[in-house]
């Protein structure tokens, strides 16, 4: 039920879909990726859910480690900088100030203090990955439709990753002195290349002028997805 929804380069029968749909197919994939045309949906986030709505999320024992960490040494430093401060600022730790064994003690905890900054900073980045991952379920979101304005000027701004455009020259194919498949270090591109070589063996060579087997060329796109 609802209004349809045309998120995607896709035509025919799948050209359009609904918005609930299309946001449980997203979530159980786990993309944001149309898996037919390979276009990137353009996607919005609207409200946050209710805490009564909240979802939970999968979390490694690695990505838990590092979350345990994170509190711990937030915890510490927290409290570690508290008694510094007030250490070196309260009338009541003139005492403190003057023994020199609480003075070896601010010593050490300045120097876990800046152990516990640094662990902060190195495992935080995996931590705020976790807190996105939690956001996006947690999310109310709103799939635009499809834009082909839009499409058409990114895509003439950067090529996508996932093509690539093979030039070969055209007396490749009437000399018969193709690279062999096996001489490619890219697996991706030999298929493209083995059909070429069979097709070279294939056809006749016609009989033509010196000046024309020396142009032109033959460009073959190849896209894996």
């Amino acid at each position: 039920k609802g209004e349809l929804l045309n998120p995607c380069r896709c035509d025919g029968s799948v050209r359009y879909t609904h918005q609930l749909c299309l946001l449980k197919w997203i979530s159980e994939r786990g993309s944001w990726t149309c898996e037919l045309c390979c276009y990137r949906y353009q996607v919005i986030a609207i409200k946050m859910k209710k805490p009564c709505q909240w979802q939970r999320i999968t979390v490694t024992l690695v990505e838990k480690v590092q979350m345990i960490a994170v509190i711990l040494g937030s915890l510490f430093l927290v409290s570690s900088v508290t008694w510094l401060l007030w250490s070196a600022f309260s009338p009541y730790a003139v005492w403190q100030r003057r023994d020199i064994l609480f003075q070896i003690c601010y010593g050490m905890y300045g120097f876990m203090d800046l152990v516990c900054i640094g662990l902060i900073i190195h495992e935080g980045a995996a931590v705020y990955k976790v807190f996105r991952r939690w956001r996006a379920v947690n999310l109310h979101w709103d799939v635009l439709n499809y834009d082909k304005a839009t499409d058409i000027e990114e895509s003439s701004r950067a090529v996508p990753s996932s093509s690539r455009t093979l030039w070969l020259p055209l007396t490749a194919f009437r000399s018969r002195t193709l690279v062999h498949p096996t001489q490619l270090s890219s697996p991706r591109l030999q298929c493209g290349y083995v059909l070429l070589h069979l097709f070279s063996r294939m056809r006749t060579p016609p009989e033509e002028s010196i000046e024309d087997s020396n142009s032109g060329e033959v460009v073959m796109r190849v896209t894996s997805v």
